[in-house]
């Protein structure tokens, strides 16, 4: 169990980093993940469609992910958005400090002293071509989860056939799609 004055500063971390969802319960029991996850086909840039909103409910526009490899087996992250507010590129980059490729998931790294051993983050479905479900979920005592996901695509301005068997997909991994914020993506700057 997470001591109170450990999990507030790290869901406050996680939230102005992240975009999460709070929902009543656990964290589910029944996500699954996909059963070989291959980094090599994994690397490279991928479009946000759509996420949870952060509580504010507001989405930066123009998000995307580029999964990196610095020497072999050796993988990092690095996430842009369009600040809406400034219209200036925001850039994080972090470690992958481990991958579990069996489990469908990696471990990624974070400056937060709330999370010295990194963030568990799943790869629910992807066919490493088109599009991505990517998932995260922290339990506060079992009462209530803080939820991340999001849907990526390959292309900026996917194709609705990319975009409805994503959601089919994520649906079917426990996601719920209704919740989800679609992320602008239209006249984007080249470097997000």
């Amino acid at each position: 169990m997470i001591k109170w004055k450990i999990f507030v500063p790290a869901i406050l971390y996680l939230q102005s980093s992240m975009a999460m969802r709070a929902f009543h319960g656990a964290c589910p029991s029944n996500m699954t993940a996909v059963g070989d996850l291959d980094m090599d086909r994994f690397k490279g840039k991928w479009y946000t469609h759509s996420i949870y909103p952060h509580l504010s409910l507001r989405v930066e526009k123009c998000q995307s992910t580029d999964f990196i490899e610095k020497e072999e087996n050796k993988f990092s992250v690095v996430a842009r958005e369009l600040n809406t507010q400034t219209g200036t590129v925001k850039m994080r980059k972090a470690d992958i400090l481990n991958v579990e490729p069996e489990f469908g998931r990696y471990v990624l790294g974070t400056t937060s002293t709330a999370f010295p051993e990194g963030v568990l983050m799943y790869v629910l479905d992807t066919d490493y071509v088109n599009f991505a479900i990517r998932f995260m979920c922290f339990d506060a005592s079992k009462i209530f989860s803080f939820h991340w996901a999001v849907i990526q695509t390959r292309k900026r301005l996917p194709s609705t056939q990319v975009i409805h068997m994503a959601q089919y997909f994520g649906k079917s991994a426990g996601l719920v799609i209704g919740d989800m914020s679609k992320v602008p993506q239209e006249s984007c700057p080249y470097d997000t």
